[in-house]
């Protein structure tokens, strides 16, 4: 089957492609792409948040862009490391919760986990930035996370063979450390 297919498939639940696509060596050129793409939107976000620092530069060349692919670049690069942190909770929940923690499989659909990110960057951004947050962004940021808990849960079952307590169980303990380091390394703006 496509891999693009069974990517799709993996973000819409289905336990099966999540099986797949973590025991092929060929889901790592998909990852690629998606470091690529969330990084890259990773750094639009940026750009749009720090507009008024971007539009400051005088040479357009700077300001159009060299500025803007400097936040692009490291956008990409927040991305990689977001996706090794992850992948190592994703290691630790697996192995707290009893499961055989293979680092390869997870590290293949950590990123996959890691898509709907994309709705909650505007927000995680607006308030680093200290933007003001609206309901939409509210909404955006909880059906994100929401999303990738679920994605998480089933990328246990399909990996760990997890049920019920354990994988809900191991995704939870993940996400409450995954927000406790977000705070402690990137605190609100005052």
């Amino acid at each position: 089957m496509n891999r693009f297919t069974l990517l799709a498939k993996a973000l819409m639940l289905d336990g099966h492609s999540f099986r797949e696509l973590a025991d092929s060596p060929k889901t790592n050129r998909i990852g690629l792409l998606l470091v690529v793409l969330l990084g890259a939107a990773y750094g639009l976000f940026s750009v749009q948040a720090n507009l008024e620092y971007v539009s400051s530069f005088e040479s357009p060349l700077l300001r159009n862009i060299i500025v803007p692919l400097i936040f692009i670049v490291f956008g990409i690069i927040t991305i990689i490391l977001t996706r090794f942190a992850f992948t190592l909770l994703l290691w630790a929940g697996a192995k707290g919760f009893g499961g055989p923690g293979l680092m390869r499989s997870l590290y293949r659909i950590s990123i996959i986990i890691l898509v709907p990110s994309f709705l909650a960057m505007p927000t995680l951004i607006g308030m680093q930035a200290g933007f003001s947050i609206t309901v939409i962004h509210v909404v955006l940021l909880l059906a994100g996370l929401a999303w990738m808990y679920v994605l998480g849960v089933r990328a246990m079952e399909a990996t760990q063979s997890f049920k019920g307590f354990r994988s809900y169980g191991s995704v939870l303990a993940i996400f409450i450390f995954f927000a406790c380091v977000y705070y402690l390394v990137i605190p609100p703006a005052s």
